[in-house]
């Protein structure tokens, strides 16, 4: 039987899993005022991405043949390289901007930072889709909160997969920056990961 070091894709496989069709499901399902809030964060793009179940052999297969050195796919037609432009026009994001820290000092934040923070701490991805879909957008303060429950959402269920059960800490600084959130480099946030 092989082991894990053996086995050096199954690493890759192993701690990322893509749930597209999550992303696909809730947005059908959710209304139309808050799809308009997601095209406004700049998120559009992602209504677009297709409801499928990839197999780990596929998934196997391309990670096998992608260059991580090189940001390139090699396929048996050619090289396709995947830039930070590419991949930023692909899901409708910005690759530019600043750039979200890596981690949340949470002894750092105030009051109502830290509750914001614990407001999303140990919360499945399943408590994430319920909350997007049931949430209220009446008023500011629950657009606001939406946004934060979305932008965890979409990192935990496409932009930054895990196979851990709840958001990790590397969901959480850009619950801070709702408000300008086109500001920020999304590209380079994931793509480093």
């Amino acid at each position: 039987m092989a082991t894990i070091k053996e086995k050096a894709h199954y690493n890759k496989t192993h701690y990322y899993r893509c749930q597209t069709k999550a992303i696909t499901t809730v947005y059908r399902e959710m209304s139309q005022e808050k799809k308009d809030i997601i095209e406004e964060m700049g998120f559009g793009g992602l209504a677009h991405v297709p409801e499928m179940n990839v197999s780990n052999t596929l998934l196997i297969e391309l990670l096998d043949r992608f260059d991580v050195e090189r940001g390139c796919l090699k396929t048996l037609q050619g090289t396709i390289y995947i830039t930070p432009r590419k991949l930023a026009a692909a899901l409708g994001i910005t690759n530019d901007g600043n750039l979200f820290s890596e981690k949340v000092d949470y002894n750092k934040l105030n009051p109502v930072n830290k509750e914001i923070f614990d407001s999303i701490k140990n919360i499945s991805l399943t408590t994430l889709a319920r909350n997007v879909l049931d949430m209220s957008v009446e008023g500011e303060e629950n657009r606001k909160k939406f946004k934060r429950t979305f932008v965890v959402f979409i990192q935990k269920c496409f932009l930054l997969p895990t196979i851990v059960s709840v958001a990790s800490p590397i969901h959480k600084p850009p619950i801070f920056h709702v408000d300008n959130i086109r500001e920020w480099d999304w590209q380079s946030m994931f793509s480093t990961s």
